[in-house]
């Protein structure tokens, strides 16, 4: 296929979505560099169908202008978030579903060739414009008393990344995909449950119904994930440092103000005795 004649029918930060022959879809990068981050996701779904983790199947790595792409299974369906948005009442069984996922990909032991989360966490941070130095050298210290893991970590895990059929709910979006300990891929999902608010200027009704939905989801989540696997909240809590300031780094302008308060509050617990 020429660029010219490629459906766009999807679009993220990271990558755009394109329908491909065969009932397929290309999901092409936007950045050239990118072939290690795709040949990570492959190997990354691929060991999470084989553990039972229902995922696109991967069919092929195709280049295309230049520019790494992944090609895979097309799942026509909505997103869990936006699925729920139109039904609240599935807020209980998505959160559900949701939180079982979760469980799953964490039995499930990650390739080796995939990066390891503390060095990508340590990577990002040292480099990062949007963290503090103070805040900074508080979350590399903080990085240093963490365990390593061999388990397999979403990396960037809610329901905007669950595509919820009659028939299915598959995982997708796996650029963010690492080895290690799945306390911190948790400890992520939750900052992002946190950090979920309401578009801003959205009425008082709409912005309530929002906030109560999310609490709701996350505790369904909470629930399904813990009886499934076991959860320690101390190594969880001690996650959240590092997990915060790399959430930082992705550079979402409405999340800054709040994950930096957030850092501060825990850098000043730290030194009361």
């Amino acid at each position: 296929m020429t660029e010219a004649k490629l459906e766009k029918i999807a679009e993220g930060r990271e990558a755009e979505i394109f329908a491909w022959e065969g009932g397929s879809v290309l999901r092409l990068m936007r950045s050239p560099d990118a072939r290690g981050a795709v040949d990570h996701q492959a190997r990354a779904m691929k060991a999470a169908a084989a553990a039972g983790v229902d995922v696109p199947e991967v069919r092929g790595v195709q280049d295309h202008a230049g520019r790494p792409g992944l090609v895979m299974e097309r799942i026509d369906g909505p997103d869990m978030l936006t699925l729920v948005g139109k039904k609240p009442w599935l807020l209980f069984p998505g959160g559900r579903i949701f939180g079982r996922l979760h469980a799953q990909m964490h039995e499930t032991v990650a390739p080796t060739e995939l990066p390891e989360l503390r060095e990508a966490m340590r990577a990002r941070i040292v480099r990062s414009k949007r963290v503090p130095d103070h805040l900074k050298t508080f979350a590399l210290a903080e990085l240093e008393t963490l365990p390593d893991g061999d388990k397999q970590l979403h990396g960037d895990f809610h329901p905007a990344n669950i595509i919820w059929t009659d028939a299915r709910q598959a995982v997708i979006d796996w650029t963010g995909v690492s080895r290690g300990d799945p306390a911190a891929d948790y400890a992520r999902t939750m900052l992002m449950m946190r950090m979920a608010d309401p578009p801003p200027g959205s009425p008082l009704p709409l912005r309530l119904l929002t906030l109560i939905g999310r609490s709701q989801m996350t505790r369904s989540y909470k629930r399904a994930y813990r009886a499934a696997r076991p959860v320690d909240d101390a190594l969880v809590a001690r996650w959240d440092v590092p997990v915060m300031a790399n959430r930082l780094e992705d550079g979402i302008e409405e999340e800054q103000a709040k994950i930096v308060r957030l850092l501060e509050e825990r850098l000043a617990a730290s030194r009361t005795p």
